[in-house]
């Protein structure tokens, strides 16, 4: 072995005839490019995150924080607020990945059809997904009050309401209302993604079925669906990482009452930390809430994963 592919092997370079430097930078080019951006988003996680695992373990003072160790935890987990605001957010979870994804299947199905009246739809329907959380829930919030919002205005205009239903203020209604505004603002993606896939499948299975006979029914549970399932994956993992993300409808709409029965754990934690000003304990509740959403990620990524073999 000469003394350069002796450098370049122990270099990890390629040795082999036709394989230099050029052919090794061109398939090394992505990493190369994307280095300064990955370590730049790894600093700007890092620290943060890092500093919130330190946090959760002291008594936040300022200037002068005491460390108390696996107190905030213990308080956390004797919490019955904590709990509560849990129950809730995977109230809205099981709604919203439910309801939510059948919904969007249904839309995606009346998308699924040439002409305009298809196109209009989809714009309706995709509309929410490109405005603000904070502006729909603004818009909610009026449409749900009381006394003046349209939807009570509606139904007794139609004669099926004798009363304003408090939608906002009730603690039964209340969590009904997030589960509505939660449908309302994830249908559109989740809708999409299913248009995409369902615009994928070959037209030949349909018309081969519908020759053999196969009603539409069957169409869709023999040939529709079982193609759909990626898709139905991704989307109801999306969903699912996206209900425990809820936030900005419960803080504008109801603030996480009444009596905390729309609490989410993210209201929790903002509470905790800029009302009650209790940083070390907000952040055993931040670093909690980090881990599900960790478990959640890594089991999309598994399914994928096995998705992809």
């Amino acid at each position: 072995m000469t003394t350069q592919s002796a450098a370049s092997l122990a270099a990890g370079l390629p040795t082999a005839p036709g394989r230099s430097w050029t052919s090794w930078l061109d398939r090394s080019a992505g990493y190369i490019l994307t280095t300064p951006a990955l370590a730049v988003l790894v600093a700007l996680m890092l620290f943060p995150l890092l500093d919130a695992i330190w946090l959760s373990f002291v008594q936040w003072q300022p200037g002068a924080s005491e460390w108390v160790g696996l107190a905030n935890y213990k308080r956390l987990f004797a919490d019955r607020l904590f709990w509560l605001a849990l129950g809730n957010t995977l109230f809205y979870t099981v709604w919203n990945v439910g309801l939510g994804t059948a919904i969007s299947l249904g839309l995606a199905l009346l998308m699924n059809r040439p002409g305009l009246a298809a196109r209009a739809r989809r714009l309706a329907v995709f509309m929410p997904a490109i405005i603000s959380a904070a502006v729909i829930a603004m818009a909610w919030l009026w449409m749900l009050d009381g006394q003046y919002g349209l939807v009570n205005q509606a139904l007794a205009q139609l004669g099926l309401l004798s009363e304003p239903i408090p939608w906002l203020t009730s603690p039964i209604y209340a969590r009904w209302s997030i589960v509505i505004v939660n449908i309302w603002l994830g249908t559109g993606l989740s809708a999409m993604l299913f248009l995409a896939a369902l615009q994928n499948i070959p037209r030949e299975q349909h018309e081969a079925a519908t020759v053999d006979g196969a009603n539409a029914r069957q169409r869709f549970w023999l040939i529709t669906l079982p193609q759909l399932r990626p898709t139905l994956l991704v989307v109801v993992v999306i969903k699912l990482i996206g209900s425990f993300k809820t936030f900005d409808q419960v803080f504008i709409m109801t603030g996480g009452g009444p009596l905390h029965r729309s609490e989410t754990i993210l209201v929790y934690l903002y509470r905790q930390g800029f009302e009650f000003f209790d940083f070390g304990y907000a952040a055993a509740v931040g670093v909690i809430f980090f881990l599900i959403v960790g478990l959640l990620s890594a089991a999309q990524a598994l399914l994928l994963h096995e998705r992809g073999r």
